[in-house]
């Protein structure tokens, strides 16, 4: 009895706090030598699929619909994490990001939008929306800004994107991308 209690207990606190180590570190060829690579665990939407060969072309995880592919996929989530070297903070971060962002697209417009709290109890998600008439493949999109750490306690940024040709595709895509950046 005594027993079966002790692991009852280890199984409510293995599983009632709040998940953390969603990076990943890897290592990859590139130019001769070997370059760090993160990734982030994610599950996409539902009914949502990595497309590998787009994220092995481009360097980033890559989801699509189920059906769709890279080049079809009315809107797509790509994801990047970056090593927080520096320590900056989350909002130094994003500063730094808009500002080389708009200096690469010039028309660029971005508004902030609603928050988004994360299961994990990791700090929520700062969302930004992104109208970019010169660029077409991402002429919309919106952008969340987090943070997490990997199993050694190394901090990183996290960026989700869900990006789309038209403000309809990113609309229609939205509750879904939203809830997967709860799940997080």
């Amino acid at each position: 009895m005594h027993l079966r209690a002790v692991f009852l207990a280890f199984l409510l606190l293995t599983f009632a706090a709040p998940s953390g180590a969603e990076v990943e570190k890897f290592m990859r060829p590139s130019g001769g030598s070997l370059q760090p690579y993160f990734r982030m665990k994610f599950t996409p939407p539902a009914g949502w699929v990595q497309d590998d060969n787009a994220t092995r072309e481009n360097g980033v995880a890559i989801y699509v619909p189920e059906g769709e592919d890279y080049s079809s996929a009315p809107a797509l989530i790509y994801i990047r994490v970056s090593y927080n070297s520096d320590h900056r903070s989350l909002a130094t971060f994003i500063e730094v990001a808009h500002e080389r962002w708009k200096a690469a697209v010039k028309d660029s417009k971005i508004e902030k939008r609603p928050s988004e709290k994360r299961s994990s109890g990791q700090p929520g998600f700062q969302i930004y929306h992104f109208t970019n008439p010169s660029h077409p493949q991402q002429a919309y999109e919106m952008m969340a800004y987090g943070e997490d750490k990997d199993k050694d306690g190394n901090a990183f940024f996290l960026m989700i994107a869900l990006t789309g040709a038209s403000q309809k595709a990113l609309a229609d895509a939205e509750a879904a991308y939203r809830a997967s950046l709860r799940a997080h």
